[in-house]
């Protein structure tokens, strides 16, 4: 786990131990490998978490945009969730399309994501992305929630680029 400014990430892999996999999101048979690594892996995780719950919550994959055929983030999404945990698609999407693949932090910083956010407000959610290497996009998605009126409990990803 690691703090990415008021928000907790919590990651399964160091970005390396998986680099391979996680490549697989920018071919069509990603999506079996990203369903794999939910089901193995958030699934479980967020079934634990929800034994707790006595209240239903969401989660939110950002920018979960169709633009190679499929999301893998809504494919985390969807394989993870439970009887307490439930998707919401579409809600959470960047208005600026640019790729921060391979890039600088000074890049990102002067092309942020431009989140908009579309779903309901006063609700508890669960961020979910694949990668986090400088935090960025998912402090981005956090503001704006906020803003939103949107309680942000929690990020998951897949893996941490940062060590």
């Amino acid at each position: 786990m690691r703090r990415v400014g008021t928000l907790d990430v919590i990651s399964f892999f160091e970005y390396a131990d998986i680099e391979l996999f996680l490549l697989s999101k920018y071919e069509l048979f990603g999506h079996r490998i990203f369903r794999y690594f939910s089901r193995r892996h958030m699934a479980p995780f967020l079934e634990a978490f929800a034994e707790g719950l006595d209240r239903k919550i969401h989660m939110l994959c950002i920018d979960d945009n169709c633009d190679r055929g499929y999301s893998h983030t809504a494919i985390l999404g969807h394989y993870a969730q439970n009887e307490k945990i439930e998707v919401l698609h579409s809600v959470l999407r960047a208005t600026n399309r640019v790729s921060y693949a391979g890039k600088s932090l000074e890049y990102r910083l002067g092309n942020p994501r431009k989140f908009e956010y579309s779903g309901p407000r006063d609700i508890e959610v669960i961020l979910i992305d694949d990668i986090v290497t400088t935090g960025l996009t998912l402090q981005e998605a956090h503001n704006i929630l906020l803003e939103k009126g949107v309680d942000v409990l929690f990020a998951l990803t897949l893996a941490d680029a940062s060590r």
